[in-house]
């Protein structure tokens, strides 16, 4: 197993006088794990900078990052997440976005090959959609070898189709109600390597990175079967509007790939004039974060999602809690103890109901209480 703990260079400014190129050597192996901070309700600081485009070596200090939160990014042996084993290829079922992502790690490039996930979470849907989708056109995430002057160019396709049994809103349904629905989300990314060197973390560490500058958009379109006709068709305009089907708005990052670890270690979220917004970092339990008051005060869910078939994923504000899980009489169906901000938890058989949980403190102090639902 690679270690994800590094070094402190001494002269690491200097080290970094030579260019930085990352290979598929050194992408994050079977059984890493990287804990993230992110800046969450602390805005990035004033004066923070990104750098500029430069085929010198730069310096970046992002020491002064503020962990309101922890999330982790998890790399699985894909035969231990995916039991019907839909992607025999892959290398790696990556877990960072409520679901896995199966990738497989070539010597040219990293491809995510397909996902399997609650859909209907990631979409915003009013119904649980749990499925697994392969990709029609694969999701390229890095281009190796990665080094000054890398460009990336990519269109990738997902395309799936589910019942629509409780998944069109009544709204709707008076006037688009088919028996079936397809969804099909191309995503558009453009990158290019513009500048390299070495970056200081939170954690004291510093890092050779380069600088990857991305935009990225997704558009999706949206039919439904017909029984009358036998037909698919797409969704009215108009209604395709309300849910932003049809409508690509672009996102922009700035992302720092460590030649240490292969992945990144900074990543900034900006607006399309380069003006940072948000940000996610290497970091750990000692530079976190907000309690869970502050994560209920600024109306964020403390367990998600909710309503739940079979896992849930809990905000802690990256203190440590024991989670009960009961019956509507009291009694203590399952208790699992939380560490990190963001802590997946599997539901240990729960039926179809209505349940309470309850977020106990390292004191024993209940500090926040609320009610679970789970359909299947």
């Amino acid at each position: 197993m690679k270690k994800l703990i590094l070094l402190l260079f001494i002269g690491a400014v200097g080290s970094a006088t030579a260019q930085v190129t990352i290979d598929e050597l050194d992408f994050p192996e079977v059984g890493d794990t990287i804990v993230f901070g992110n800046t969450g309700l602390s805005p990035v600081p004033a004066g923070f900078s990104l750098g500029t485009v430069s085929a010198t070596a730069q310096f970046w200090d992002f020491s002064m990052l503020e962990t309101d939160e922890l999330t982790e990014i998890v790399f699985y042996d894909p035969s231990s997440v995916d039991p019907n084993n839909d992607f025999p290829d892959a290398d790696i079922a990556l877990d960072q976005f409520g679901g896995f992502g199966f990738i497989e790690v070539e010597t040219n490039e990293v491809l995510v090959t397909g996902i399997a996930a609650d859909l209907g979470v990631l979409l915003g849907l009013p119904i649980s959609v749990e499925t697994t989708v392969e990709a029609e056109n694969p999701w390229q995430l890095f281009q190796f070898p990665s080094t000054l002057g890398t460009v990336l160019i990519d269109t990738a396709i997902f395309d799936f189709k589910v019942l629509s049994t409780g998944l069109i809103p009544a709204t709707v349904a008076t006037i688009w109600n088919p028996d079936s629905v397809r969804l099909k989300r191309t995503i558009y990314t453009e990158s290019e390597v513009d500048a390299f060197g070495t970056l200081q973390s939170v954690l004291g560490e510093t890092h050779n990175v380069l600088r990857q500058k991305i935009v990225e958009g997704s558009l999706d379109s949206v039919w439904g079967w017909m029984s009358d006709t036998e037909e698919w068709e797409e969704l009215n305009p108009l209604i395709a509007g309300q849910f932003g089907v049809g409508v690509l708005n672009p996102v922009y990052r700035t992302l720092f790939l460590s030649k240490e670890i292969g992945y990144y270690v900074v990543q900034v979220t900006t607006d399309e004039n380069d003006v940072p917004e948000s940000a996610s970092f290497i970091s750990d339990e000692t530079e976190c974060c907000t309690g869970i008051e502050e994560v209920v005060a600024a109306g964020q869910n403390v367990l998600y999602p909710n309503p739940t078939s079979d896992n849930i994923r809990v905000r802690t504000g990256g203190d440590i809690y024991q989670l009960n899980i009961m019956d509507m009489s009291g009694k203590i169906l399952q208790v699992e103890r939380l560490t990190v901000d963001g802590q997946s938890v599997e539901l240990n058989g729960l039926a179809n109901g209505l349940y309470v949980y309850q977020m106990v403190d390292e004191a024993g102090k209940v500090a926040h209480t609320g009610r679970l639902s789970v359909i299947k």
